[in-house]
């Protein structure tokens, strides 16, 4: 993409930091709280919504109870839970095709290159939300200045990201520490040497049958190189295998010897080592939410009751939010789920409402909110646990990747290491138009692009896919049957779910409005596309304080919309 970085945080948001939390747990409080924050969604957005809450209260020294309303029935059936999430500053930029481009692709079928339309899925392509969301596409993608300074934002929301993930563990306690340790958090930043180094801040990331790779691999080092990351290049075959012997059969598949005998890239694959890490969300939610159950304690109720400080509710899909008699729509102060209408029973001084519904496709619309033309853009995961034999558990102990894999039209997140004695290979990726309906796994879309995934893991690690399969597939092109197996023994997860975007690809961020006006005591933290994970601390801190740069927090707010007409 090659942007000019459009210094609007410069100066501003170099020096954000989380405090540390030393000596951080609080001791069972005999006051009720008087400050209460209720959270509606629990992915990783959620969590540091709570978590950055804390912090501020704990600094404060103000006792503050949290409740995250969570619609599943557990964790595991989250979104976030069932990705792979790749830390990196441009995480969020590939979803949203921007005006003729988006009416180009919905022309081809997802599994045509660069195709997002599905056409086997009724209430898609013709819906209003579709209808709406396609010409708002069609009418920003007229604003070339304007999609410039966007892109230019979110590159730079993306650095500060990368610094905040950081930051977090660096002010983090032990025990949350050793939390992100078992969560294979890997931070994306500069590296401590100058000599490629894995899991230094930066990865190597495969880019293979695209014509003219190693073009597309200086586009995204020019990016990196603008946003101040120095160390970024093209790795020749010969110092990948020397990096990580794991990517001997990429290597040698994808290269060839030159006149002097030494390897040498074939014109549509490269390797480029890039800033970039990783964190297993599916470890790190329950772990995390856990943690927070125990660091922020209890207290004693006017009843006598011993409550928890925070508390994460399961089964609540919020079906309306409820108003203050006096307040005219402008302060809430309950929740309706299942038919059930929430108040708070006690008289808080400081009651807040943050929604972050993230694969819940049009929350705010549905919940009486302003929302800006949004639609949900569909994602395939695969996960394979691997058995190993114990005999083997020592060969494989320092197998650990963190990677994007890029083919055309195809961009796959990639986590894969020795996990709970198997060898765990998470891939998630490519994306389909589907509105505001919501994809199942048995549908064309998820089932052609997991077979897609197992083929790509089967091109970068044949070892480990012919562990699985029981056979040699080094060379094959696996079939449908060979997935079904997969999910039948139980090695293979196949998944699919939603991303929530704005039709700018911008998120969406800080105070929410109906029709009466703003809402006083609620935001949102939504619209991350792709870069739930990625984009969480920055979008969290601005979320928090739009003050802190103008710019972003207009671009973000939740009730814009383009108002001329086509």
């Amino acid at each position: 993409m090659g942007y000019k970085s459009s210094g609007h945080f410069r100066g501003k948001w170099d020096n954000i930091a989380i405090k540390p939390i030393t000596n951080s747990r609080q001791a069972k409080m005999h006051k009720h709280p008087e400050h209460k924050l209720t959270i509606i969604g629990g992915g990783i957005i959620a969590a540091l919504e709570a978590y950055f809450a804390f912090l501020e209260a704990k600094a404060k020294q103000q006792p503050l109870r949290i409740t995250i309303n969570e619609k599943n029935q557990n964790i595991t059936q989250t979104t976030a839970a069932n990705l792979v999430p790749s830390l990196t500053p441009d995480e969020i930029l590939a979803v949203v095709p921007r005006g003729n481009m988006l009416v180009e692709k919905l022309k081809l079928l997802f599994n045509q290159p660069g195709g997002i339309r599905v056409d086997d899925v009724p209430g898609v392509n013709d819906s209003p939300v579709a209808t709406d969301f396609i010409q708002q596409v069609q009418l920003y993608g007229k604003n070339h200045a304007e999609h410039e300074l966007r892109t230019a934002l979110l590159f730079n929301l993306g650095k500060l990201s990368m610094q905040l993930w950081q930051n977090i563990y660096d002010t983090a306690d032990a025990e949350l520490q050793e939390i992100l340790r078992e969560s294979n958090f890997q931070a994306c930043r500069e590296p401590s040497s100058a000599v490629p180094i894995l899991h230094d801040g930066y990865r190597i990331d495969l880019i293979f049958n695209i014509p003219d790779a190693a073009q597309k691999a200086l586009a995204m080092q020019q990016d990196y190189i603008n946003l101040g990351y120095k160390h970024c290049k093209i790795l020749s075959p010969q110092q990948v295998l020397d990096l990580d012997p794991y990517l001997t059969d990429y290597c040698y598949n994808n290269a060839k010897q030159d006149n002097t005998g030494k390897l040498v890239w074939n014109n549509n694959a490269v390797a480029l080592y890039r800033p970039g890490g990783c964190i297993d969300s599916e470890v790190f939610l329950p772990k995390f939410y856990a943690y927070l159950s125990r660091v922020m304690g209890t207290y004693v109720n006017h009843a006598g009751q011993e409550k928890h400080c925070f508390r994460l509710k399961f089964n609540r899909y919020i079906e309306a939010v409820v108003y203050t008699t006096e307040s005219n729509f402008a302060v809430i102060n309950g929740i309706k789920f299942n038919n059930t209408v929430k108040y708070n029973k006690h008289k808080y001084l400081r009651s807040e409402y943050v929604f972050c519904p993230g694969e819940a496709v049009g929350t705010l619309s549905k919940l009486g909110f302003y929302e800006p033309a949004y639609a949900g853009f569909a994602g395939a995961s695969l996960k394979l646990n691997i058995p190993v034999a114990s005999e083997q558990l020592a060969k494989y102990s320092g197998f650990n990747h963190c990677m994007e894999v890029h083919q055309e039209g195809v961009v796959l997140a990639w986590q894969a290491r020795l996990r709970a004695g198997k060898i765990f290979i998470g891939v998630g990726g490519t994306k389909a138009f589907y509105a505001a309906v919501t994809p199942d796994k048995d549908q064309a879309f998820a089932l052609d692009r997991n077979l897609l995934q197992l083929n790509i893991i089967n091109n970068v690690l044949p070892e480990f896919v012919s562990l699985a399969l029981q056979r040699d597939t080094k060379g094959e092109t696996l079939t449908a049957p060979d997935l079904i197996f997969l999910e039948k023994s139980r090695i293979a997860q196949r998944w699919v779910g939603t991303r929530a975007v704005a039709y700018d690809g911008f998120p969406t961020l800080g105070p929410v409005y109906n029709q009466q006006g703003r809402v006083h005591n609620a935001r949102c933290t939504t619209h991350a596309g792709s870069g739930g994970a990625s984009f969480a601390p920055a979008l969290v801190f601005t979320s928090r304080n739009p003050a802190a740069n103008a710019v972003v927090a207009n671009y973000a707010s939740s009730n814009r919309r383009l108002k001329a007409k086509l």
